[in-house]
């Protein structure tokens, strides 16, 4: 049911919330043992400090989104909560990208990290193709989610493996 028609439908806010929360839990669990596991295996991975800021992050910002989401599955005005659990989710996934991709320039190659994020990137814009095919009042919405999306890692990403920022 696209999102729109979901505004009156408290059933509908109540199982995209409890989805949204399973995928941050899930993501929250992977970033928390990635940043122990390289701090106990290999901490000059998460050099320059960026890095590490980035992963450290991601951790609060996805703690909020799933606050967030869990009381916009039982509270009536639903749109706050909403942008606020998207917000939160969008940077901390960004940044747990981030650094996937410095990681990879550091450790593999400039070439690999780069097709990375030009996946990332391609495979964004498909979803939100398909998004706007099924219901075209989500394109303001789509433009402003993945401007932000790639925006955030183009300057704390890209620009971190050329040099710019670190």
């Amino acid at each position: 049911m696209p999102e729109k028609e979901m505004k009156y439908d408290r059933e509908g806010y109540k199982h995209k919330s409890s989805s949204r929360i399973q995928l941050n839990t899930s993501l929250l669990g992977i970033v928390i043992g990635i940043f122990f596991l390289t701090i106990n295996l290999r901490q000059e991975l998460l050099l320059p400090k960026i890095v590490a800021t980035q992963l450290v992050l991601s951790i609060p910002l996805l703690l909020t989104s799933i606050l967030a989401y869990s009381k916009m599955g039982y509270r009536k005005a639903t749109d706050q909560w909403n942008i606020l659990g998207w917000t939160t989710f969008n940077i901390a996934f960004a940044f747990i990208l981030n650094v996937i991709g410095i990681m990879l320039a550091n450790v593999i190659s400039w070439t690999t990290s780069f097709t990375f994020f030009a996946v990332s990137w391609i495979l964004v814009i498909i979803y939100s193709i398909a998004d706007y095919i099924e219901d075209k009042s989500v394109l303001k919405e789509k433009l402003i989610k993945d401007s932000l999306f790639i925006l955030i890692q183009i300057i704390l990403g890209i620009f971190v493996i050329l040099g710019f920022i670190g």
